[in-house]
């Protein structure tokens, strides 16, 4: 199954998946996805490979009412601040129900790998998602995931 090439998929059992980062050498700053030159320090050559985002707080999210091609509507759409610094765009885990009053802003939030939707499209593509830690029910009501 194809993935995206920014995943790094779990090599032993108990092994969490990670998202394929860089951090530079020089200043420590961590970027996604990968680059070159530092975009703090401007240093070129001093990016080296990094697995990041296994966990983050969500920023910011939204439900999507009406879906692109190879999609279906609705699901969300979120920013994530990974714990290593980057803010991502990402989608949300299909464990996750697509309601309002789910999802809160400053959500600890954790890294799932699943096909890209649920469509003929889509299910063939493995790429990164993130689903809270703590599920909440529409009203508010907390469980852990």
């Amino acid at each position: 199954m194809p993935q995206s090439p920014n995943i790094v998929l779990a090599a032993e059992p108990g092994e969490l998946p990670a998202l394929r980062g860089a951090r530079c050498e020089a200043c420590g700053t961590v970027v996604f996805p990968i680059m070159p030159v530092c975009p703090a320090c401007r240093r070129n050559g001093t990016m080296r490979e990094a697995p990041i985002g296994r966990r983050g707080r969500l920023y910011s999210h939204t439900i999507a009412r009406v879906a692109p091609k190879g999609f279906q509507a609705p699901y969300f759409q979120v920013f994530v601040d990974l714990d290593e610094g980057p803010r991502i765009f990402a989608l949300v885990g299909a464990e996750c129900p697509v309601v309002d009053g789910v999802l809160a802003d400053g959500l600890p939030m954790r890294l799932v790998i699943e096909p890209l939707a649920d469509t003929a499209e889509g299910r063939d593509t493995l790429t990164y998602k993130y689903v809270p830690v703590i599920s909440r029910s529409p009203e508010g009501e907390a469980a852990r995931a």
